[in-house]
């Protein structure tokens, strides 16, 4: 019984062996010494589909559309501002700050300006939409636009979670919480 395993093994091994050399090449030194001209293979390159490549150059791809944003009705019914932080980098200050949730906010002695598109409690991605699990706040995040003189971002904060930072040079945004009604 252990010869046949070990045969077995042994055949495995050889045909493992063999399927892993298929379509490579081997290089004999001696001949490649004598033949110094090289061939270049062109490459197809990928197509640029709108927002997204196809690694596979299949040109019946669609751009990448945004999901929409659901807002339950009990957490539209519970929350009416954000609570944020921001924290200049070069002084490294940070002023609190109440943005109501829908209505663009000045940041107080700096030049930000901060609009909050929606506030997810329970942020939670579905192949749907973006949207909240419940009204716990379990995975805070907001959909937040930031004018500073005259550049702007845009994008995701988490409260539990550092990515999706804005990419502000000279301050850092933090989610603090939700404010109820």
């Amino acid at each position: 019984m252990k010869k046949f395993i070990f045969t077995l093994l042994m055949l495995s091994v050889a045909v493992l062996f063999f399927a892993c050399s298929q379509n490579t090449v081997k290089e004999d030194t001696a001949s490649n010494n004598q033949n110094q001209a090289t061939a270049t293979v062109a490459q197809p390159q990928p197509q640029d589909n709108g927002n997204m490549v196809n690694p596979h150059g299949d040109s019946s791809m669609q751009p990448k559309q945004p999901k929409p944003i659901v807002i339950p009705d009990d957490v539209a019914k519970k929350f009416k501002a954000v609570k944020l932080s921001v924290i200049s980098l070069k002084d490294n200050k940070t002023i609190s700050v109440e943005v109501p949730i829908g209505k663009e906010t000045k940041v107080p002695n700096t030049p930000v300006s901060i609009y909050v598109e929606a506030y997810l409690p329970d942020f939670s991605m579905g192949t749907e939409n973006i949207t909240s699990a419940s009204s716990e706040e379990k995975n805070p995040a907001i959909k937040i636009k930031i004018t500073k003189n005259s550049e702007k971002y845009e994008g995701w904060l988490f409260k539990n979670f550092d990515i999706h930072k804005i990419e502000d040079p000279d301050y850092d945004y933090k989610l603090i919480g939700g404010i109820s009604k």
